[in-house]
């Protein structure tokens, strides 16, 4: 047998194995796509009985979500109306917060002008306690002199009562001089009576000359510190003349004369010691034999 035929023989030999092999394997491989096929329908089948209870499940499921969804939306709603509500008091609340805040700082403005005004008052309430006990040391030292001008009214008052008790005296002399002097014929010249017979009548009508004219009138009006009377130059006020101004025994005041008419004359009042109105008496003060 020749080399070639060797090899040949050799090469069938192996086809022949390995052919039997390759259809030994197909069996078994067709086999095995039989039972994979089964097991694959198996699979499917129980796939899909397991996607309808899933499928199911999945409509219950659904169904359960899309009523908890809306309960969910209707609570959203609510949870919206709420937020919406607790913005619209929240803003209420910045604006009282703002206002509380604005009243807030115009109450501190308030209490410190207070502060202010109070420190202001007892400022001034000290020194009104200063003025009123300088007042008192001046209403004491009035009154002192009150009770010294009071004395001195009650010691003039007698001395117009004396005065006057004179005046009246002298007047009847000068009636009983001037009664004689007619009976005797002889006139008086310049309103001073003559001597008589006896040599009596001028030295009974000296201490007449020797005291002023009595002028005496009645507040008109009174304005303030200034006052006006019912006497003037006709009755012999002057400019700069001085009048008591008094009430029955009570010492009002004095006015001193600043402006003369015929018949009235006005001026400025000092030393008042009481209210002075209209229709209360004057009388000058050279008459009561006391200087200005």
């Amino acid at each position: 047998m020749t080399t070639a035929a060797k090899i040949f023989v050799i090469l069938l030999v192996l086809f022949s194995v390995a052919f039997s092999m390759v259809t030994v394997t197909f069996v078994v491989q067709q086999n095995n796509w039989k039972l994979l096929a089964n097991d694959y329908k198996s699979a499917y089948q129980a796939a899909r009985v397991e996607a309808t209870s899933v499928e199911a499940l999945y409509k219950t499921t659904s169904v359960q979500l899309q009523s908890q969804l809306s309960q969910y939306a209707a609570q959203m709603e609510q949870l919206q109306l709420k937020l919406a509500n607790a913005e619209t008091q929240l803003q209420a609340k910045d604006t009282e917060l703002t206002q509380l805040k604005s009243d807030r700082e115009t109450a501190l403005g308030d209490a410190k002008r207070a502060q202010q005004l109070q420190e202001l008052d007892k400022n001034r309430a000290d020194r009104s306690e200063k003025r009123n006990g300088e007042l008192l040391a001046e209403t004491t030292e009035l009154q002192k002199r009150n009770l010294d001008l009071n004395g001195r009214v009650q010691e003039l008052t007698q001395q117009v009562a004396i005065l006057d008790e004179q005046t009246r005296a002298l007047k009847e002399q000068r009636y009983a001089l001037e009664q004689q002097l007619a009976r005797a014929g002889k006139p008086s010249a310049a309103g001073v009576p003559a001597l008589d017979t006896e040599g009596q009548l001028a030295q009974a009508i000296v201490p007449a000359a020797a005291k002023p004219v009595k002028i005496e009138g009645r507040v008109l009006d009174v304005k303030g510190g200034i006052a006006s009377i019912s006497v003037g130059s006709a009755d012999g006020v002057a400019e700069g003349m001085a009048f008591v101004v008094y009430r029955g025994p009570k010492y009002l005041g004095k006015l001193r004369v600043t402006a003369v008419e015929p018949n009235r004359s006005g001026g400025d009042l000092t030393l008042v010691q009481g209210e002075i109105r209209p229709n209360d008496s004057v009388r000058d003060e050279r008459s009561f034999g006391v200087g200005d």
